[in-house]
């Protein structure tokens, strides 16, 4: 099992790629820069300034911080990740903040997500909170939901809030609060997000 422990003072790793064989785990008060890419699961509790790309599970604990890209068979996440996610199952925990773009098959949030979330499953509990674009098969509201969404199914619970412009086959309301316009399905997200690419290509120009 890969270590990296934390001394007195804060250490700073520079990789350029950690490939690995079984667990890692960063600890605590380590700084990781560089990507990490392996086949075995991921425990974060320091800061990756770099993309993670494992073929299992990456966990990021409350003191855990990801600046870059996670991809992963399933993300636990109770820290917060600044970065594009592609997962089957997300977890974002009370604790957990995301943002940017996540592409997943099943999401549920306990936390925050500010970011493009496009999925088969949106499950956002009592006190989740999920801002910005959202496309997905169907989506449960026990918690917020704030932005533009598109969806097959749109269930609001007694507890939920949805407020924004929504495409939707068909809503469920049990009793949640839901405000803005309502229209006939349509899709706001595609693979290639468009705004990405124009900040790709202007970079490229730069």
């Amino acid at each position: 099992m890969a270590i990296f422990k934390s001394s007195k003072n804060k250490e700073t790793a520079s990789l350029k790629n950690e490939t690995m064989s079984t667990a890692t785990i960063i600890t605590k008060g380590t700084r990781i820069v560089g990507d990490i890419i392996g086949e075995d699961s991921v425990h974060v509790d320091g800061d990756i300034e770099g993309s993670i790309t494992v073929n299992n599970i990456v966990v990021i604990g409350k003191s855990g911080n990801i600046n870059g890209d996670i991809e992963a068979q399933k993300i636990i996440s109770s820290g917060n990740i600044n970065g594009s996610i592609k997962c089957d199952d997300l977890e974002v925990m009370d604790s957990s903040t995301v943002k940017k773009r996540i592409e997943a098959r099943k999401v549920v949030v306990r936390g925050k997500i500010y970011g493009d979330t496009l999925c088969d499953e949106l499950d956002i509990e009592q006190n989740g909170y999920v801002e910005n674009r959202v496309q997905a098969k169907s989506i449960i509201v026990s918690g917020s939901l704030i932005g533009e969404v598109a969806c097959d199914l749109l269930s609001t619970k007694q507890t939920g809030f949805v407020k924004g412009s929504m495409f939707v086959s068909n809503i469920s309301n049990e009793g949640g609060k839901v405000e803005g316009s309502i229209g006939q399905y349509k899709e706001l997200l595609t693979k290639v997000d468009e705004s990405a690419k124009e900040e790709s290509n202007a970079k490229l120009k730069g």
